[in-house]
């Protein structure tokens, strides 16, 4: 066992697995994915560490009754759960109905703990190491829901959590912003380059 985590299973602080706090389904496997369509399918390609890109989801044409059991709520926090890369992002209400693919495995919180800070537990060290301990799969990433359910987090308060969430979610704000204004200013530079070539 990882020492980060035995420690922090030897840890007397308040903890509560995430079967208690949440509910948890899979998402839906889903074929004749395009531009065109009512809902809207969050792929393991669509996210990434810093969230979902939302721009980019493909759609698929059904009726919204027969995935109704799959959409996904403001708060829903979505882990890859196959794969070759550890991905878990917390979703956002869109315009239209959004729901998750099959190689995702949904959390929908049910207490006062958020799904932001839950997503912030299961990415630090210390989660992604429990997250470890899920994998059934071998040269592929197979996470198992039952024991993801099964990991126990912090239980603390709702303002503690807001206060962290907040925190997090303003640099990232600041983080996008320089990538931003960084990609912009290589641009420049590579088009000043390419100008004086001949």
């Amino acid at each position: 066992m990882n020492g980060l985590v035995e420690n922090y299973k030897s840890n007397k602080i308040a903890k509560i697995p995430l079967k208690e706090i949440t509910e948890h389904f899979k998402g839906k496997a889903v074929s004749k994915l395009g531009d065109g369509g009512n809902i809207s399918v969050i792929n393991l390609s669509d996210m990434d560490d810093t969230g979902i890109d939302y721009v980019h989801l493909k759609k698929i044409d059904c009726d919204e009754k027969s995935v109704s059991r799959y959409l996904l709520q403001e708060g829903d926090v979505l882990i890859a759960s196959k794969g070759t890369v550890k991905k878990i992002a917390v979703f956002a209400e869109q315009d239209e109905p959004v729901i998750a693919s099959a190689n995702i495995t949904v959390l929908r919180p049910t207490s006062d703990i958020s799904g932001g800070y839950i997503r912030l537990f299961l990415a630090s060290d210390l989660g992604q190491a429990l997250l470890d301990e899920t994998n059934t799969g071998k040269n592929v990433m197979n996470l198992n829901t039952q024991k993801i359910i099964s990991i126990e987090i912090p239980k603390i308060p709702a303002i503690r959590q807001a206060y962290l969430i907040q925190g997090y979610a303003q640099g990232l704000k600041d983080y996008k912003r320089k990538l931003a204004r960084a990609k912009q200013e290589w641009q420049r530079i590579r088009s000043e380059v390419e100008k004086n070539l001949f």
